[in-house]
């Protein structure tokens, strides 16, 4: 599933519910088109299935570290012939929330993924590093 091939494009994102408003500002600040779901009630209220079909209808890749519940749907997605923008997944190890530096070390990461070579198409998956 998905592109294999990357080059130089604008994407636009998301970020998941547990993810913090203050990090897709940050972004924000470097020119990049990130929204923050905990943000809006409306977002933050939806369910999965439910937020990534609006990320896909604006043509956002959503981020989230909810890799075994978006991984069930990107699945099901593909079978039914349904299209996301993409999902870029975070591992909670590497950007622990409780952590002092989560918010930078997200943003740098996140950022430096925007700035590279992001996936081309539609229907990716990526693991941040």
């Amino acid at each position: 599933m998905g592109a294999a091939s990357t080059a130089h494009r604008r994407v636009k994102l998301l970020l998941d519910v547990h993810h913090s408003p203050r990090a897709a500002e940050r972004l924000r600040d470097k020119g990049h088109d990130v929204i923050a779901a905990a943000s809006d009630p409306r977002l933050s209220a939806l369910p999965d299935g439910d937020l990534l079909r609006f990320a896909a209808s604006d043509e956002r890749a959503l981020v989230s570290e909810n890799a075994r519940d978006f991984e069930r749907i990107v699945h099901a997605w593909g079978a039914a012939g349904q299209r996301h923008a993409g999902v870029v997944y975070t591992s909670p190890r590497r950007f622990h929330r409780g952590s002092l530096s989560y918010s930078e070390n997200l943003v740098v990461a996140l950022d430096r993924f925007l700035t590279g070579s992001t996936p081309a198409g539609t229907d990716w998956v990526h693991w941040l590093q």
